[in-house]
């Protein structure tokens, strides 16, 4: 949070400020945006499929577990994104002081 006794003017939106800053500053990754989840939502529908596929051949309870499986994945997946979006959201609303460097 923003220190109460800076009464710095020199505030500057964090994403704008990073995207300012030159690709060889070492301050590129202390203030670098979220990073995105490896999100693979086609690899769990691929497992509803196929568990739908094994129930379909007679294997009904291999399929239902597979097909479990999927939903259970693409929940998490999809969970993760979910977290991801808010995390990059708030980083590109956040601020930052140059003054005392505080960000808020």
């Amino acid at each position: 949070m923003h220190r109460m006794n800076c009464q710095s003017g020199n505030i500057v939106n964090l994403a704008h400020y990073w995207q300012s800053l030159p690709a060889e500053s070492p301050l590129r990754d202390t203030y670098k945006p979220p990073s995105e989840p490896d999100a693979k939502v086609w690899m769990a529908l691929l497992a509803v499929l196929a568990g739908i596929a094994f129930t379909a051949s007679g294997e009904v309870l291999l399929g239902l577990l597979v097909a479990v499986g999927g939903l259970v994945w693409g929940a998490v997946v999809q969970a993760a994104a979910a977290r991801y979006r808010m995390s990059l959201a708030k980083w590109n609303a956040a601020h930052i002081c140059l003054t005392c460097t505080d960000r808020f």
